[in-house]
């Protein structure tokens, strides 16, 4: 099954700008402050807009890449330890 990514714009509200486009969901909610938006993106379609009054949508994605990098260390390291032959 193939893996899909979002992408995360950072756009000014005010003047309609991208800010930001990212992968990671940290950076994008490193930005987020008032007068600005994210916009989720999946597969070209426009998944979702968060607002700095529901920045907390932004945990889900936050959580979900710590989870993907957590998974991704944890083959790094069992690929490592059977190339050493621990």
């Amino acid at each position: 099954m193939k893996r899909s990514y979002n992408t995360f714009v950072v756009m000014d509200c005010k003047r309609r700008t991208p800010i930001l486009v990212t992968s990671s969901a940290r950076k994008a909610k490193a930005e987020l402050r008032t007068g600005c938006r994210i916009e989720v993106w999946n597969c070209n379609s426009l998944v979702e807009r968060i607002y700095t009054s529901s920045r907390y949508g932004m945990d889900d994605y936050v959580r979900a890449e710590k989870e993907y990098h957590a998974q991704k260390q944890a083959q790094r390291e069992h690929y490592n330890r059977l190339r050493r032959g621990v």
